[in-house]
Order: structure tokens, then C-alpha cells, then sequence
């Protein structure tokens, strides 16, 4: 492999260290100052990331790409058997032979990381996964390993299984910059594997923004959501692990990625019997949620607060399907209308925007087991999306709704139910 650098007044020292040339190599630069690198190299990369025994935070580090900077994210997810602090990868559509990075600070040893995940031919971006949203108890459409994994090498280990008990979310905290997702899959698989040693890649699934769900850590002849991997701090037993693509620190995550976690969290919660609302006890946190985020295991932002301030509603959603899936949904509902509860919704009526608020204080909220919503006719709403704040509950209706009188249930861990009517004008 050849490597030509342009240099801008320092000193850099290198050293290659042999790799697979096709998919990964790194190297290692000493810099002094504030400083710039210009790179090209002829080993094409789709993915870079930095890597270091002394520097544990790589965020001040940019890559110029394209006029803008792309700044480098710390990454808790590699560096837990591993000598190294990582940085999270940041992600191309198209491969590059030229690397331009802005280093504010000396760096020592700090390390260089390039992934070659291109080469995979299927484009599973068109693939529908109508099949997984219209059958929310069965889990279709998955994109297999032997699929995106296309030309790599198979991982070829002898697996651990495990019982699940909690379902961790996670981002891969990568750059949002991107449409080529399973390319980004693939670069995954060549860092965990190639670069960190693991023998596969470290989640059971991956969910892309536009939904499309990827097999993860390849289970050979067991289950894949019991296979154990390597994403929870360190103690993986009892833990499935799901990786959202992308960094939902800084960005908003899609409705179609939100669905498809669901319908993975709901197909698992259903499967296994798992109480969502409920935690389960783990080495790492006596009450760790059954549905959980990253950062509940040890400190780290993953899977980005973004994602995380709506575990509580991705938690009830889940519920809700799973009753569905038990077949204890309930019955289109008969209720005089002057039987409801007279306690007011505010805004009463609901206009243009769709939405109303309730008091809910915190305790509240995690007590919370479904919301439902009806028309006057009995005809089961679903609601766009639920927003929790501190002591309000805000419930987003869809736009097409017909003016007239809808009922609210809610439910409570204790078994209380409230029944709620309002007005849409």
C-alpha cells in the first residue's frame, strides 16, 4: 500500500501497521500544535475512526470533508476489552483516497483507523418492510448476514447463547451524513472485527433511518436475539442489544427507524413474555428497565438523548402491541357519554394543531400502562406521538381526525383507569 502525504508546517511521525489492505488499515501520527493533516493514500475507506492508550476524548478533532467538518464522536462501545480508546466512525457514501484532519491539540500516538465497507452490490434501501408493520407479532424482512455481509469475511467462532430479560438501545453514534446504510452495517462489522478483534459484530440487530432492520452478530444455527454479543459495558449476559444508525445526540431519529425498533422490541417483549413496563434487575443497574437505553449501564450518552427521552414512549407503544399480539385488545367500547368522567382535557376544544396536554407528574408517568383513545363511535385512534416533560404528558393527534367527541383511557399500575372525553372543532 502506498501513502503520500502533504505536510503543513510539523513534524508527523508514522507507522503502518500491517492489515487486511482490502477493508481496514491504520496508522499512527505525532503531532505538536494546532495542525492540520492532508492524506491520500490509495487504500479507498468508506469509514474512519481514531483510536489512542492516552486520549479519551476525540471530540474537538474534526474531518474536513467537502467544505464542512465533521466532528469525531467518542465511542464507550470499543474500547471496553480493549487497550485503546475509540472515537465513533464517521461514515461516507462514496469511498475516499485522501484524508484532511484539523487537530487542535498535541496528540501523541494518536492512532488512524480506515474501513473499506463498499462492495456490497444489494441496495436493501427499496426493500419494503410492509411485511414487518402489517404483522407486528411475527418479525419479516430482516436483511440477513449473508446478505449485507457480501465479500467479507464470515466470522467463524464458537457462539454463547443467553435468556434475555432486558432489550438495550443503542446508537452507533456514527455520522449522519450518509443514504448508503448497509455500507455503514458493513463498516461496523470491519471495526468490531478487524480492528477491535471481536469475532463478530457486537449487536443482535441494526435498524437503518429508513427503517430497514439488519441482522447483527450472526447466531450460526441458535437464535439471533439470544446470541450474546458485545455492546453493554462490559456484561452482556441477559442483555439483546439494538443499534439505531446514527448519532441521535445531535439529529432527531425518523418515524420509520422508531417503528421498525418498536416492531423489533414488540416481536421480542411478545416472544419471551417480557413485562416492557417493568425493569429486571442487572449486575450493572438493579433496576434496569426491560426496555432500556445504553447510558443505563454505565456513562456514556448512547443511544443519544434524542432517543432516550422516549424510551417512556416507545415503552408504551410496545405494550400496547404485545396486548394486541395476546389478543387482549380491547373491545370496541359502548360508554354513554354521560358516564365519562366530566374532568377537562386542556385545550378543550382541540383545534388546528391536534394536540392536548396532561398534568402527569413524573411518578405519574412511569406508572402509566397504555393510553387509548376513541371516537365516539368506538373506532379505536393512534395517536401521532406522545411527548413527556417534567409534569405534562402531550399527546399529538393525527391531522385527518374528524371534528367531533373522542374519549381518552388511561391506566395505571395500581389498576386505576380514567376515561376522558374531549372535542375536536
Amino acid at each position: 500500500m502506498r501513502l503520500v502525504f502533504t505536510l503543513f508546517l510539523f513534524s508527523l511521525s508514522i507507522q503502518i501497521i500491517a492489515q487486511n489492505e482490502n477493508i481496514h488499515t491504520s496508522f499512527s501520527i505525532n503531532l505538536e500544535g494546532n495542525q492540520r493533516l492532508t492524506q491520500e493514500t490509495e487504500f479507498r475507506f468508506t469509514a474512519i475512526a481514531l483510536k489512542s492508550k492516552q486520549v479519551n476524548d476525540f471530540s474537538k478533532i474534526g474531518f474536513i470533508y467537502e467544505s464542512d467538518t465533521i466532528y469525531f464522536v467518542n465511542d464507550l462501545h470499543s474500547n471496553e476489552d480493549s487497550e485503546y480508546f475509540y472515537s465513533s466512525l464517521i461514515h461516507f457514501d462514496d469511498p475516499l483516497k485522501s484524508i484532511e484532519l484539523f487537530i487542535p491539540e498535541n496528540k501523541k500516538d494518536l492512532g488512524v483507523v480506515l474501513i473499506n465497507g463498499s462492495g456490497g452490490n444489494a441496495n436493501f434501501s427499496q426493500r419494503s418492510n410492509q411485511s414487518i408493520q402489517n404483522n407486528d407479532c411475527e418479525l419479516n424482512g430482516v436483511i440477513q448476514q449473508t446478505e449485507w455481509r457480501d465479500g467479507l469475511p464470515e466470522p467463524s467462532y464458537n457462539r454463547s447463547f443467553t435468556t434475555i430479560e432486558n432489550m438495550i438501545v443503542h446508537h452507533s453514534a456514527g455520522s449522519n451524513n450518509i443514504s448508503d446504510f448497509t455500507q455503514a452495517v458493513r463498516d461496523i462489522y470491519i471495526l468490531h472485527t478487524q480492528e477491535n478483534g471481536w469475532s463478530d459484530i457486537g449487536y443482535n440487530y441494526l435498524v437503518a433511518p429508513d427503517g430497514v432492520i439488519y441482522a447483527g452478530r450472526d447466531p450460526a444455527n441458535g437464535e439471533q436475539d439470544e446470541v450474546m454479543g458485545a455492546h453493554f459495558c462490559g456484561s452482556n449476559s441477559n442483555v439483546m442489544g439494538i443499534c439505531l444508525l446514527g448519532n441521535y445526540e445531535t439529529v432527531e431519529p425518523t418515524s420509520a427507524m422508531l417503528g421498525s425498533l418498536e416492531e423489533v422490541l414488540s416481536w421480542k417483549a411478545f416472544k419471551d413474555e417480557l413485562n416492557v413496563l417493568e425493569s429486571d434487575p442487572h449486575p450493572l443497574n438493579p433496576n434496569l428497565g426491560v426496555i432500556a437505553g445504553h447510558r443505563d449501564g454505565c456513562s456514556t450518552l448512547c443511544p443519544g438523548k434524542n432517543v432516550y427521552e422516549k424510551l417512556q414512549d416507545i415503552r408504551l407503544n410496545v405494550n400496547e402491541q404485545v396486548e394486541i399480539c395476546n389478543g387482549e385488545e380491547s373491545p370496541i367500547i359502548d360508554i354513554e357519554i354521560d358516564s365519562i368522567l366530566s374532568q377537562k382535557i386542556y385545550p378543550n376544544p382541540i383545534k388546528s394543531d391536534f394536540t392536548f396536554s396532561l398534568n402527569l407528574t413524573k411518578n405519574r408517568q412511569d406508572d402509566l400502562t397504555y393510553i387509548r383513545i376513541f371516537s365516539l363511535e368506538g373506532k379505536k385512534i393512534k395517536w401521532q406521538n406522545l411527548y413527556f416533560s417534567e409534569n405534562k404528558l402531550e399527546v399529538k393527534l393525527p391531522s385527518t381526525l374528524k371534528p367531533g367527541i373522542y374519549f381518552l383511557q388511561t391506566s395505571y399500575k395500581n389498576g386505576e383507569e380514567n376515561s376522558q372525553r374531549f372535542l375536536i372543532q
